[in-house]
This record gives structure tokens, sequence and C-alpha cells, in this order.
């Protein structure tokens, strides 16, 4: 039963609720099945069959629309947790699904140009960082167990601003040192936030409050050094990056891909885990093969391969010729879907 399940409804998205014989609501409507969830619910096909009713698989729909989806949920459970503290669960059976297929995604330019867009980005970032951060950790070979931990922190690790003003958030300009102090407190609130009631374990609250600390102790809010800062965090931090940089936002573009991934490189010297970044820069440059980029002068090339020592400037094919780009003024501007 379980091997068949798994073949043939994950990725499916609950288009009813879930309901055991005894009548408990094991699902709700909305959720996107993934093994682990199938692995913990003991249901008959027919129960599953009746909540599936018309399901598309979600692996074979658009990630973009799964991220506005996710960010849209997300924003709605914010809302209520205002309320209903303990509100914040119904991320790990609604949100968190999704996020999971999304770092399986191979659509990689799709996936990216979903997560990096400026609407609703107040939540699209914590999609973002989910995901990034579920990737690598992945590509870290933490325990099945860790990189779950590791995604739900991403989804909960900018929760302290909730308690921030929207003009701040969303202000479209250069903040005042003012406003940037009030900014800095986010990861305070995050922790305190995610304490209450002690729903989450302290390594999950931990990524709330440390995702801005750097390794050098010149982070925030409390300059903690490498040996200070719990792994998740490490990873946390670099995804927040990522998406951060990456991203388009109401007062700038986002910048060049290549920008962003030097930016990562240079800052494993002192800021960032040097392991997870030089993992994060290689990997992801990796998966990017046979993709199609944007190239700093306007052009479309393909990447066929990466160096170890420069992954960063890989080779391409552009007009059917070979070009190593570390040996040309190009560069990667963004990753553009086929």
């Amino acid at each position: 039963m379980i091997a068949e399940l798994h073949q043939r409804y994950i990725g499916l998205e609950l288009l009813h609720d879930l309901v055991s014989d005894e009548g408990t609501l094991l699902l709700k409507r909305g959720t996107v099945l993934s093994e682990p969830l199938l692995r913990k619910i003991n249901v008959s096909v027919d129960q599953l069959e009746y909540a599936l009713q018309g399901a598309s698989n979600k692996n074979k729909d658009n990630p973009i629309d799964l991220i506005e989806g996710a960010a849209n949920e997300i924003r709605d459970i914010f809302e209520k947790f205002k309320k209903d503290k303990h509100a914040l669960t119904q991320i790990e059976s609604t949100v968190l699904p999704t996020v999971e297929l999304l770092a399986r995604e191979e659509r990689l330019a799709t996936l990216l140009e979903g997560l990096f867009d400026k609407d609703n980005y107040t939540y699209r970032h914590n999609i973002g960082v989910s995901v990034v951060a579920s990737m690598l950790a992945n590509w870290l070979h933490f325990s099945e167990e860790d990189r779950k931990k590791i995604t739900l922190g991403g989804l909960l690790h900018d929760i302290g601003k909730l308690e921030l003003s929207d003009g701040v958030l969303t202000k479209p300009g250069r903040l005042s040192n003012e406003e940037f102090a009030e900014i800095k407190m986010h990861p305070t609130y995050g922790y305190e936030l995610l304490k209450i009631g002690s729903i989450y374990s302290e390594d999950i609250c931990l990524m709330a409050l440390e995702h801005h600390e750097r390794e050098d102790g010149t982070g925030y809010p409390y300059q903690k050094g490498a040996n200070e800062i719990h792994p998740f965090s490490k990873v946390i931090a670099i995804a927040d990056v990522f998406h951060a940089m990456t991203s388009d936002r109401v007062y700038r573009k986002g910048h060049s891909l290549y920008a962003v991934l030097k930016h990562i490189k240079d800052e494993s010297f002192g800021k960032l885990e040097p392991t997870y970044a030089a993992m994060f820069v290689t990997k992801f440059m990796e998966l990017s093969i046979g993709q199609y980029a944007e190239l700093s002068n306007g052009e479309v090339a393909e990447i066929v391969f990466i160096f170890p020592q420069d992954p960063i400037n890989p080779l391409v094919r552009l007009h059917d010729e070979l070009i190593e780009l570390g040996k040309t003024n190009l560069y990667i501007t963004k990753l553009i879907a086929s």
C-alpha cells in the first residue's frame, strides 16, 4: 500500500479534508501530499481518492503558481497567528509540503522566476529562503529530520517582522538609522514569538534569532561568532542572502546571478560558513548545467560545463561556439526558461 501511495499520490493536492473512519481530521483541504505525510497517515485508497477528486499533480504545475499559492497561504496563516498563536502550526500541513516539492524542482529557471518576483515580497521571501535552504541542506547531506527542520525554519525565519511597522518594511528607499535599528530587532522578536507556548524546538527558534549573525561576529542582534551560531542558522543565512539579493524589490531590481554568487563566495571569507557557501555556489551551478542563461551582453547561451575551481564562470554554448566565460568580460545575469 505504501509503495503504491508514494507512486500514485505524491504531489497531489487535497480538494477535500481527509478524515479517518472515526471522523478525525487528518489533513486539511489544500494540503499537497508528500512522502512523509503519506507514511504518517493510515487511510484507505478510497478515502484518499475522495479527498483528491479531480486533483491535478502539483509536480506538473508551473512552479510560479505553486509559489504564489504558498505565499498567499503563509500570509493568511501569519494573519491568523496575530490572534491565535497555535495557527502557525498549519504551516507544516499546508505550506511545508509545497516547499519540499519546489526544492526538488528541476526547472530551475522557472523556479527562480517565481521566487524572485517583487510582488508579495514579504511572504514570497519566506518561501524563497525555505526552498533554497532545503536544497542546501540536502546538498550538505543533513539528515532527513534536520532538513525538514531547516525547511520549516526558513518559512519562519522572518516572522519577527510581524512586529514591525508596515511603513518601515515597505519603504521604497533608504532607511534612516532609527528605521534600520527597528529592522534589526526582528530576529529577537521572531525568537520570542516562536518560543510562545514552547510549540517549536530551540533549534527552530534559533534560526529566527541568528540568521543575520556572521562568522566573524559582525552580525546582529548579538554579534555571535562562528562557534556560537547554530549550524541550521548558517544554512538559513546563505539562503537569506541569496534570495534577498536576487529578488526584485519595490525600490531596486535584483542583482545579477553572477554578482550574488560572487558575493556569497566572497562572504565565505569571514561572514558566511565557508564550507556551506562553497557547496551552495558549486551545487547551484551544477544544477544549472543544461539551462539557458542571459549574458551581460543580452545574448542567451546554454550552460554546458562548470569548472570546479571557478563555478560561477562556466563553459557556455553561444551561437554553436563554446566559450569559457572566465576568459571573457561576459557574465551570467540570470537563468531563463528555455
